[in-house]
């Protein structure tokens, strides 16, 4: 009973950040690292090659992690959607050798190449930032970021976005139920669209009067915007091999670019 509580009171990108594996068993400082160190990477390297050693290296660490697939094809299903819809635009706006026609759309060589790249970086990128929310618990990786001099006003964004968002999508689920079940249906019409504004400005009231009495109810708790998480990150020898393995292979894969630019 205890166990299913504890579940429910998770959030719900946190389901599976006590599972017992590899992954979840490192130094949350060492994971952050060595993982944002990896997404930096990918997210500048110019070579498809190198973007899908990535990816695979991603594979590999998913595989021992443990995550369920349903878990992390549902969490990168909707960033996916719009790294897809900006690859389609890529393909059909870049100039160079044509290769197919598409009623008015030139698909090219250049242009297939860069959305390869683009698709290949971003994929291993999402994929990456998925294992390691669904590994690690937020309030970790905060403290983690904090421990690292990030600043905290940027912390404390992060921190209430990701809290409350789950509040605010539960909220509307609900004022759309309510909507539901006095007969309303979605249509193109003046009344409808008067009703769906009327909602979101409800939401948009809510939110705020919502954000006001939890800032209140922390101010009055002493809440001075560092995150309050006692657990200390200290790292041991195995932890500085990871973090320098994580910067071999983020060096590593820049080398296909930085090479030639030495050699000339």
């Amino acid at each position: 009973m205890n166990t299913i509580c504890r579940d429910k009171m998770k959030l719900p990108a946190e389901i599976y950040s006590t599972l017992n594996s590899p992954i979840h068993r490192m130094n949350p400082m060492t994971k952050v690292i060595v993982f944002l160190l990896l997404v930096f990477s990918v997210s500048i390297v110019r070579s498809a090659e190198s973007a899908a050693f990535i990816l695979i290296l991603a594979v590999v660490i998913w595989a021992f992690s443990k995550l369920p697939a349903g878990y992390v094809l549902r969490t990168m299903a909707m960033p996916f959607l719009f790294i897809f819809l900006f690859v389609l635009a890529l393909l059909v706006s870049v100039d160079g050798e044509n290769i197919y026609s598409i009623w008015i759309f030139n698909v090219t060589a250049e242009g297939m190449e860069q959305a390869a790249l683009i698709l290949i970086r971003a994929t291993a990128a999402l994929l990456l930032m998925t294992i390691l929310l669904g590994t690690t618990k937020f309030d970790m990786i905060v403290k983690v970021l904090y421990d690292l001099k990030v600043p905290a006003f940027i912390l404390q964004i992060l921190m209430f976005s990701y809290r409350y968002i789950f509040v605010f999508s539960k909220e509307s689920e609900s004022m759309k139920h309510s909507m539901a079940s006095k007969g309303f249906t979605p249509k193109i019409s003046m009344r409808s669209l008067s009703s769906v504004s009327n909602t979101i400005a409800m939401l948009f009231i809510n939110s705020f009067e919502r954000g006001e009495a939890v800032f209140q109810s922390m101010a009055s708790k002493g809440y001075s915007g560092k995150p309050g998480i006692i657990t200390k990150n200290k790292m041991y020898a195995k932890d500085y091999i990871f973090v320098a393995a994580g910067i071999i292979v983020a060096i590593g894969i820049q080398i296909p670019v930085i090479l030639p630019m030495i050699l000339n």
